[in-house]
């Protein structure tokens, strides 16, 4: 290799690197800064072209106004008009499937570390100590996910479970919870890691299963129309994505996006088809 090409090769890996530290550190300021909550907008007066079979989905419950993937924020999702409440899960050492977004429990919790390290036990009883109003929620706490399917039947609500827990192993406990419920037909599992997807698909074929992504790409597209699984995507890093988005309509599948929270994000997606769309802050007709 010659000299300038291996200079050119270090020069675009410290640039990567530093790019995703940066990236980096605006996630970890965004998920374990303090949470505040956002006003609430009305699909029917900011929604433009065809709304028809448009779905919304809560993301995490009503998170604009109470703490994330509480009790309290998915009983408010539920006395609205919204398709489906999404959650975010992960196992815990004595099998339990408990409700939080990130690994580390310190982003909305009193404690410190992986979830997958303790017990329910040990978990039952943690606190929230942050979220959007978090001084009107003191019970605040984790929930499992017994206590949120019981609040999505109670409302009439489709599941869409997010699984986190990146353990294969543990994905036959949590479809034996969702077939207890009886909801085998009716609920989205959602990942970021195609294992577990793949893992869902060998054991029901018919589960509504959907690849997690930040960004479309061909490679991840091919893995959904091979798997018949459906994409969800970030929306605000696909705004100009419209060959990709198209094309996995062009495959028959079925396309999501997250997280929707502006009247100039939810038209871009409308105007590019995507029928299920995931919010903080857009209350349903």
């Amino acid at each position: 290799m010659k000299k300038n090409s291996k200079i050119a090769l270090s020069v675009f890996a410290g640039t990567t690197a530093v790019t995703a530290l940066g990236m980096n550190r605006v996630y970890v300021k965004m998920r374990y800064g303090k949470k505040t909550s956002k006003p609430l907008l009305h699909f029917s007066e900011i929604a433009e072209g065809d709304t028809e079979n448009v779905h919304l989905t809560a993301h995490r419950g009503l998170s604009a106004i109470a703490p994330e993937n509480t009790l309290d924020a998915f009983r408010l999702a539920a006395k609205e008009n919204y398709y489906a409440l999404e959650c975010d899960v992960h196992c815990t050492t004595d099998g339990k499937w408990v409700i939080i977004h990130d690994y580390n429990m310190r982003s909305m919790t009193e404690r410190r570390g992986d979830v997958k390290n303790f017990s329910y036990e040990e978990l039952k009883t943690v606190k929230f100590n942050n979220g959007a109003n978090i001084d009107e929620y003191p019970d605040a706490r984790m929930c499992t996910v017994e206590e949120y399917l019981d609040i999505c039947r109670e409302g009439g609500k489709r599941a869409m479970i997010e699984v986190k827990d990146k353990r294969v192993e543990k994905v036959e406990s949590l479809y034996k919870i969702i077939c207890d419920y009886g909801i085998e037909d009716s609920v989205i599992l959602i990942s970021f890691h195609p294992e577990i997807l793949r893992e869902f698909r060998r054991i029901s074929p018919n589960m509504e299963l959907w690849y997690l992504m930040g960004k479309i790409t061909e490679e991840k597209m091919d893995e959904c129309i091979y798997n018949k699984f459906g994409i969800a995507f970030n929306a605000n890093r696909n705004l100009k994505n419209e060959k990709l988005i198209e094309k996995a309509h062009d495959n028959g599948v079925n396309t999501a996006c997250w997280t929707v929270d502006t009247k100039e994000t939810l038209n871009i997606m409308l105007k590019n088809g995507v029928k299920y769309i995931t919010t903080n802050a857009i209350l349903p007709d």
